[in-house]
């Protein structure tokens, strides 16, 4: 019994670090755009949420390539950690160039900006890396401590510019790439010699890690992308305040997305290790945790669509209005990334990536396709669209299960050694 208790309490505690991790980090994304909600007006709102979601959608390929392979796979191989150094070196170039074309294509940022937020890109990849490396190591409380160090910077330096009268779009940059770069530096200090050599790029074995990182990256990319496609709709059919309305909306339901994220990021490192453990998939764990956090997300949505009049002086300034309807809309888009996520997470882990990104990206063309018919029909209908993109989540959780059941039955899990010895493959 004491030894249970005590691997109860270092599970409580991994998943409390990964989960404050995530909540440190959102709160440095909320409380960033409710500044810009409030001093920079309904335009600048506007910007900056184009740009954050550029920046999410760079940052999940990216993660899912590099930092679930990272994970997944045994990053001390030297032919795979070569690959994983190839990786990084493509990943930061691409996403600092389309990052800087998507700043002037969006009309988000004039030159000067798009070239900050290319510098952005690559000190935000390079710390999510490093975050991944200590999720692999289940150092979850110097996750935690890790964006408490970005957070802390971010701030300060915000607060240095508000100050002086300089607060603007790319002064908000030059605050996110200050507090990344802190967090780089923590990082790099901390981590052992081991994590951070750097191998030869020739013994690469690049074949074994798109196998792998191919599929995941594509199923990853889904929902950032849809997202990031549905303000750029909003945008271009309707305005640019009617996106600073919606994303105001959404920010009322950061505690709920939040959670769900921080128990993704606790999820995918345990399920691989009790892969590795040679247990078998076991869907119905993940099912109750999708259980748990469904019914979790949903009561944190009814909270924030009762508060949302309340609070609307609060996040806005008055610079735009926040709609109940719009509220309910992205509540109901958390629940379904509740329902949905720690099963994928189950599919991941055990390397059925190629199954989750089918049943996802139906799920992504129904919804951009039911906006799009929505705000071409009936643009006035703009609090709408977050119910648009929200379509099939549960059902897409149902069939997750289903086929992971199908498979538990008549796959067993690979055990250690034959998984350090075969390439990674998807069913």
């Amino acid at each position: 019994m004491p030894g249970l208790r005590g691997r109860v309490r270092g599970i409580v505690a991994s998943a409390g670090g990964s989960v404050l991790a995530q909540v440190v980090a959102a709160l440095s994304s909320l409380l960033l755009q409710l500044v810009a909600a409030r001093e920079l007006g309904s335009a600048g709102f506007a910007a900056l949420t184009l740009l954050i979601a550029t920046l999410t959608v760079i940052t999940t390929l990216h993660t899912a390539w590099v930092g679930d392979s990272l994970t997944v796979l045994d990053r001390f191989d030297p032919r795979v950690r070569a690959a994983l150094a190839a990786s990084l070196v493509a990943t930061l170039g691409l996403g600092a160039v389309v990052g800087g074309i998507l700043t002037i294509t969006l009309d988000a940022a004039g030159p000067p900006g798009a070239l900050l937020f290319g510098v952005l890109v690559v000190i935000w990849l390079l710390e999510d890396t490093l975050r991944r490396i200590l999720a692999a190591r289940l150092e979850f409380g110097r996750l935690a401590a890790n964006a408490v160090v970005d957070f802390s910077v971010v701030f300060a330096t915000l607060g240095a510019f508000w100050l002086a009268g300089e607060l603007r779009l790319e002064t908000m940059l030059l605050a996110m790439c200050a507090g990344s770069l802190a967090g780089v530096g923590q990082a790099v200090i901390g981590l052992p010699r081991e994590e951070l050599a750097w191998p030869g790029l020739r013994e690469a074995d690049l074949r074994r890690l798109v196998t792998f990182a191919t599929w995941r990256a594509a199923q990853a990319g889904l929902r950032p992308l849809t997202l990031m496609l549905t303000r750029v709709a909003i945008a271009a059919m309707v305005s640019s305040a009617a996106l600073a309305a919606a994303e105001g909306a959404r920010l009322l339901l950061a505690p709920a997305l939040t959670l769900v994220n921080g128990v993704g990021a606790f999820l995918l490192p345990r399920m691989v290790r009790l892969r590795e453990s040679g247990q078998p998939l076991r869907p119905r764990l993940a099912l109750a945790a999708s259980l748990v956090l469904t019914a979790v997300t949903a009561v944190t949505g009814v909270i924030a669509v009762l508060l949302a009049k309340p609070l609307e002086p609060f996040v806005t300034g008055g610079n735009f209005p926040l709609e109940p309807i719009t509220v309910a809309g992205w509540a109901a888009y958390s629940v379904s990334i509740a329902a949905t996520l720690p099963i994928s997470m189950l599919a991941t882990a055990y390397r059925h990536s190629r199954l989750v990104f089918a049943v996802r990206l139906a799920e992504s063309v129904v919804g951009v396709v039911a906006l799009l018919l929505l705000l071409g029909a009936r643009p006035d209908l703009v609090d709408l669209a977050p119910f648009c993109i929200g379509m099939g989540g549960v059902v897409t959780s149902v069939i997750l299960i289903v086929r992971l059941r199908a498979k538990g039955n008549h796959e067993s899990a690979p055990s250690v050694e034959r998984m350090s010895h075969v390439a990674p493959t998807d069913h």
